[in-house]
């Protein structure tokens, strides 16, 4: 049985702190294991598949999600399709990975040797397919065990961070290792729960028709994702390009504590996407997204002057002293990170309503200008810099949506930002069910 919004946001919403939890621990334990310049290597180690899998991944996640919202197709029709492409795209990943170790390594990874490099690159055919296969659950609604994977990848880090640098001493190799493992981990169990839950192992539904479906709806919003990435992620490439190692170390931590504060907006927004697109009015599509939003703006907000009030104080007894750089840049990038918050509700609900394309426009105009503004400012002013460049692009790209939303919607801007008498009556109701 389908379960509420509220439930299944509530929910999320605990396993994401519990997630952040281990997945803060694993990153205090690397950081100080490593020290700043092992730690800005790590960090554009494990971004290297990362961001290859952001460029190739052609959108097949979030049309997996629409999908199988939509119930156009049959879940074993997606899940054996999914297996195929994944596969395929893995390889070509592989190999485009290769090209940019043996060509164009100085430019970013100067310093870190071509076999790690190469052997961070055999995590891709495990990143595509975990990836797809965690999206199932999402389409469906099946948050329980989509949260479950979630929490699993940060303890599996956490853990396997442990056995790695702490007790055998690996370095940045045994960080490696610990992201790789917690890749697999992820993987393993998802396909446990997708042959305990829905029969799904052995793909033997290949679709065209959903082939092509899934491509034509995933491009359509993929190139926004990955103009999104580069706002996320971008700015730790120009400071490895124009800095050392050591800025992209302390610049990551800043990143790594702020982003905290999206716990409940990327919760309410996984939930938010699936149950979008299982609407079929305009009108209870707005209705949804205007509550979701304006509430998580606020959850969020407060949680932004509470982060900032006590981060700025947990940095150097957490992370240790030669991360103290990384308490201003920290504190810049929180104004954006709150406001982006709501971008991301919006971003969803134009995902969910079948036109991903408003985000790549939108995306396209906001990372030109992160780009612009960090080549700009990064020279002059360090980290901080591309704290300020990242902050001021989340907020550009948090206005655009915003407006393109209302305009289309015929929402007033009002509704989507402020809190509203009803909302607080709804969370004592909420209350209330809770309890029972």
């Amino acid at each position: 049985m389908k379960k509420s919004v509220v439930y299944n946001s509530i929910f999320t919403i605990v396993r994401q702190l519990v997630g952040t939890f281990f997945g803060l621990l694993a990153v205090m334990l690397v950081a100080r294991e490593l020290g700043s310049e092992g730690q800005g290597q790590y960090s554009l180690l494990v971004l290297f598949p990362i961001i290859i899998y952001t460029f190739l991944n052609l959108g097949t996640p979030a049309a997996s999600v629409y999908f199988v919202a939509q119930k156009k197709y049959s879940l074993r029709e997606i899940y054996s399709t999914n297996m195929f492409s994944c596969l395929l795209l893995s390889i070509f990943s592989f190999l485009l990975g290769l090209v940019i170790v043996f060509y164009y390594k100085d430019c970013f990874f100067e310093g870190i040797s071509d076999w790690l490099l190469i052997s961070v690159l055999m995590v891709m055919p495990i990143l595509f397919t975990q990836k797809n296969l965690q999206t199932l659950f999402q389409g469906k609604e099946d948050f329980e065990k989509f949260n479950i994977v979630v929490v699993l990848n940060q303890f599996g880090l956490l853990f396997f961070s442990i056995l790695f640098v702490w007790v055998m001493k690996l370095g940045v190799i045994g960080a490696v290792m610990s992201f790789y493992s917690a890749q697999l981990l992820m993987l393993i169990v998802s396909l446990f729960f997708l042959r305990d839950s829905y029969g799904l192992l052995i793909p033997n539904s290949f679709s065209c028709a959903y082939l092509k479906d899934s491509l034509t709806y995933g491009i359509k919003g993929h190139i926004s994702n990955v103009l999104t990435f580069i706002n996320y992620r971008l700015d730790m490439f120009i400071i490895a390009f124009l800095m050392d190692d050591m800025a992209v170390g302390i610049y990551s931590i800043a990143v790594a504590l702020s982003e905290k504060i999206w716990i409940i907006s990327q919760s309410v927004s996984s939930v938010l996407f699936a149950r979008v697109s299982s609407l079929k009015t305009d009108l209870e599509r707005n209705e949804f997204t205007i509550v979701v939003a304006r509430n998580i703006l606020m959850i969020t907000a407060f949680g932004g002057v509470f982060l900032a009030f006590v981060g700025k104080w947990l940095i150097v007894p957490l992370f240790g002293v030669e991360y103290a750089d990384s308490i201003e840049p920290f504190l810049w990038l929180i104004p954006g990170v709150v406001l982006f918050s709501l971008g991301r509700i919006v971003a969803n609900d134009f995902a969910g309503r079948g036109k991903p394309e408003i985000n790549t426009y939108v995306a396209l105009f906001v990372a030109v200008t992160n780009v612009v503004l960090n080549f700009l400012m990064i020279p002059k002013y360090g980290v901080l810099g591309a704290a300020l460049a990242t902050s001021i692009s989340y907020m550009l790209d948090v206005l655009l949506k915003s407006f393109v939303f209302c305009r289309s919607n015929q929402v007033s801007i009002f509704d989507l930002i402020f809190i509203k008498r009803k909302d607080i009556i709804l969370y004592k109701n909420q209350w209330q069910k809770l309890k029972k």
